[in-house]
């Protein structure tokens, strides 16, 4: 799977969860970093408890942790939402604002147990339900993630985050048709939003349609915005059509030498894989 360094070294307090197979030890701007734009947001809820829990003395305890969580020390949040949790077990907002901590420190299996621990608490809660899915997807169990997507979506049709990452679940399980229609949705109620337009691009050409998706690739990287996310995607899908020099050209806008030339034998390897008929989806999204 695809190896995530921080894109365009924007963004250096989030940490790399992927595992990357050897040979693609320096692809950047995958689709994880897009996910967790979204992501991220989980944790800047409102203090009420959607459990059974009260939040009364640890709320100052609980707005710094969120804070802290926002400002990327994630060891120092996660400590304090477990210093909130001795005192309120069943907060719902610290529970997942641990979950949080924890899944950006890579400890997957401790973000599990908190974040099924809210759900528990709070069944209908879709930052928990969304938060958990990023964990399963962490955990390549992309199925798990769908179903945890379509929980949060039951909630609210129109949760970005839940969109965005239901249709990578399904791009990652190379159902990528399923994961167009999703993509689909949420730019019916999101028409601006260029992650979902990018990632709908990616897909559209790992299902064979790579010159409807380089088009939307196109335009969208000329958004001085949007670009430092986009160029990965359009890079990789000219290296799928065997556009070497245009991927290449692509990368080095921030990349040095070694590392396009590394991204284009990679794009390569995947290209040669997409010919033999093989699913690449879980090598492109993680």
């Amino acid at each position: 799977m695809i190896h995530v360094s921080a894109p365009l070294h924007t963004r250096p307090h989030q940490p790399d969860r992927s595992k990357p197979l050897p040979f693609f030890s320096h692809i950047t701007r995958a689709l994880v970093p897009v996910l967790l734009v979204f992501s991220l947001s989980a944790c800047t809820m409102d203090l009420s408890n959607d459990g059974a829990g009260s939040v009364t003395a640890g709320a100052d305890t609980l707005r710094l942790a969120q804070a802290t969580s926002e400002a990327g020390d994630n060891e120092t949040a996660a400590r304090l939402f477990e210093k909130v949790l001795v005192a309120d077990p069943v907060s719902v907002p610290a529970l997942l604002g641990a979950g949080n901590s924890y899944a950006r420190m890579g400890q997957n299996s401790r973000a599990e147990a908190v974040l099924l621990r809210a759900h528990e608490l709070a069944p209908s809660n879709a930052d928990v339900l969304t938060t958990l899915a990023r964990v399963y997807l962490a955990q390549h169990r992309s199925q798990m993630a769908v179903e945890a997507y379509d929980k949060a979506l039951r909630v609210d049709q129109r949760n970005v985050s839940a969109l965005t990452g239901k249709g990578v679940a399904l791009d990652t399980l190379s159902q990528h048709k399923q994961a167009q229609g999703v993509y689909e949705d949420g730019l019916s109620y999101y028409p601006t939003n260029f992650i979902l337009r990018s990632n709908y691009a990616l897909s559209l050409a790992l299902s064979g349609d790579i010159i409807r998706g380089t088009a939307i690739l196109q335009e969208l990287v000329k958004d001085p915005l949007a670009a430092p996310y986009v160029r990965g995607n359009l890079a990789l899908v000219y290296g799928l059509d065997g556009r070497d020099n245009d991927a290449r050209a692509t990368l080095s806008l921030d990349m040095k030498p070694d590392e396009v030339e590394e991204n284009i034998r990679v794009y390569q390897a995947l290209r040669r894989l997409r010919l033999e008929g093989k699913p690449i989806g879980s090598l492109v999204f993680v």
